[in-house]
């Protein structure tokens, strides 16, 4: 397993407790890093977002990277879809989702999309404190 320098990466098989298997490895490893509770649950909601919408929307396994930065982590989640993510409205109403990407624009302070050969990598930039510039 590796360390706090070069970040830790797991593979997220589709099925049953997959998301909350995704959770607990994100929460366990940035505990194991000393991170403060209230930005652990940022991070935890992040990579439960990311994590289904790489299996819902390109019907994959997914892949979590968690790798630490100078002020906080840079969290990956890639899939084998090479299609980009589309940001939706939210409709409560219908019960549809849409909020994955919104979400993420909030609580990140940068995320992207990278395509590569692979699929591509959906990756997002969380500080480490609540007082950190966006």
């Amino acid at each position: 397993m590796a360390d706090a320098v070069t970040g830790r990466s797991w593979r997220i098989a589709r099925g049953p407790g997959a998301f909350a298997h995704a959770r607990d490895l994100a929460r366990q490893t940035l505990e194991s890093w000393s991170w403060p509770h209230d930005r652990i649950e940022v991070v935890v909601l992040l990579v439960s977002e990311l994590v289904t919408n790489a299996h819902r929307h390109a019907g994959t396994d997914a892949w979590l990277h968690l790798k630490p930065t100078a002020d906080g982590v840079r969290l990956t989640v890639r899939d084998a879809s090479p299609e980009q993510p589309a940001q939706r409205t939210p409709d409560l109403e219908a019960d549809v989702g849409g909020f994955g990407l919104h979400i993420l624009d909030h609580l990140a302070t940068r995320w992207g999309v990278e395509t590569h050969t692979d699929g591509k990598h959906i990756w997002a930039q969380v500080p480490s404190s609540t007082a950190s510039p966006r």
